[in-house]
């Protein structure tokens, strides 16, 4: 994201050096274009919690307009435990922390590892908003490449070699999508899962486990998590109810070893997360609504997939497109030299909004990639915003 410093009508300003740059955020839309880069909840499957509200309102109140615990609601904690249970995770409630979502459980584990300079190890590309995230805490990036089989475990363990010959100072933490990688899509073979939990383990980093969009399957059997294959306390699992239920909720969790998200807990600023939503995601579980909810998202996200791959073999059969198994987003790689910045630039211009690749790269990566989320719009509305797409894409090529 391009930005600039803002120094009108601003004198005597002290900012701190996070806060200079001034951009477009990834969650600002332009008025009147189709949204294909954001990976929003389709409005028609947004789940009814009417009854779930007025319950929380009602014979709840007196717990969801307080402030939240701690460690959030005993009975979400609880609930939680069942729920990764159903993938082989074995935890108890000590071993789970209620967030605002993962991307505040990411948040909170870096605070608790990270010192300014310590190294993290990433995916190459990886999720733009976590890259965002771990460069607030000033740290250094390893990244490592992926294939179709995911994180090159190989290229890491070459690279943690080198490291350790060299002296130098050792990487802390490992943040991945093992699952439908946001934004490649790519799911993580059994073999890399092993062995990466091995090099967890010899080489003392934890692994930070995004898993939004497990659930989300369109095809294929279900690989353990690697929370599931856990057996030396080296990952602690980010989870989140806005992929399976609904962003506005805002609820997450991290689950791990409990002193880790004990520690975690201590780095909240706030006086513990929403239990009004808490409540609410509470008795989803237990009436098995939630389950409900999430096999309507997974057909109509598969409809919405395939659109997308249709509408790219008919209005831009130059990108190379890796097709996901689950999950929300699409990677499209145009030809060698393409600028897909400028592509995505002439999107809006044509009435689409995509995200350019190079967000998603924590050092210089290649430009000719661009992210798009299928989750948001109509698979008709897809298909017209991948057409304008391809109308982008054809005005850059005459200007070129």
């Amino acid at each position: 994201m391009g930005g600039d410093k803002m120094t009108e009508n601003e004198p005597g300003r002290r900012y701190a050096r996070r806060a200079e740059i001034v951009g477009k955020s990834i969650y600002d839309h332009p008025p009147g274009v189709i949204i294909l880069s954001s990976g929003l909840a389709y409005p028609p499957t947004l789940p009814d919690v009417v009854r779930e509200a007025a319950s929380a309102a009602g014979e709840h109140i007196a717990e969801a307009m307080q402030y939240g615990p701690f460690m959030g609601l005993n009975d979400l904690r609880d609930e939680i435990v069942n729920f990764v249970r159903q993938d082989g995770v074995q935890i108890e409630r000590d071993n789970v922390l209620v967030t605002y979502g993962a991307k505040n459980a990411l948040d909170l584990a870096c605070r608790v590892f990270l010192e300014p300079g310590d190294r993290m190890i990433v995916t190459r590309p990886s999720y733009m908003t976590a890259l965002q995230i771990i460069r607030t805490h000033n740290a250094n990036f390893l990244t490592v490449g992926q294939d179709d089989e995911g994180l090159d475990t190989d290229e890491l363990e070459d690279s943690l070699k080198r490291l350790e010959a060299n002296g130098e100072r050792m990487p802390k933490l490992l943040f991945d999508i093992p699952d439908f990688h946001n934004p490649t899509g790519i799911t993580m073979s059994l073999a890399r899962r092993e062995t990466l939990i091995g090099l967890a383990k010899k080489y003392g980093f934890i692994i930070l486990e995004d898993d939004p969009y497990r659930r989300i399957r369109f095809e294929g059997d279900a690989l353990p998590p690697l929370k599931a294959l856990d057996d030396g306390g080296v990952v602690v699992g980010l989870g989140t109810v806005s992929k399976i239920l609904a962003p506005g909720l805002r609820l997450g969790w991290a689950i791990g070893e409990a002193g880790i998200v004990r520690r975690m807990a201590l780095q909240k600023a706030d006086g513990g997360c929403n239990p009004m939503s808490q409540r609410i995601v509470v008795d989803l579980m237990r009436s098995n609504k939630m389950h409900a909810h999430i096999d309507e998202v997974t057909n109509e996200m598969r409809l919405h997939r395939d659109a997308m791959m249709d509408a790219f073999a008919e209005h831009l059969p130059d990108a190379k497109i890796r097709r996901p198994n689950g999950g929300y987003f699409l990677w499209a790689e145009l030809p060698e030299g393409v600028d897909a910045e400028r592509v995505a630039d002439l999107g809006v211009a044509h009435g689409v909004e995509v995200s350019t690749g190079r967000l998603c790269f924590a050092e210089d990566g290649p430009n000719n990639y661009l992210r798009m989320a299928y989750s948001f719009v109509s698979p008709d509305t897809i298909h017209d915003g991948i057409s304008k797409l391809g109308d982008a894409y054809r005005e850059y090529q005459r200007s070129s």
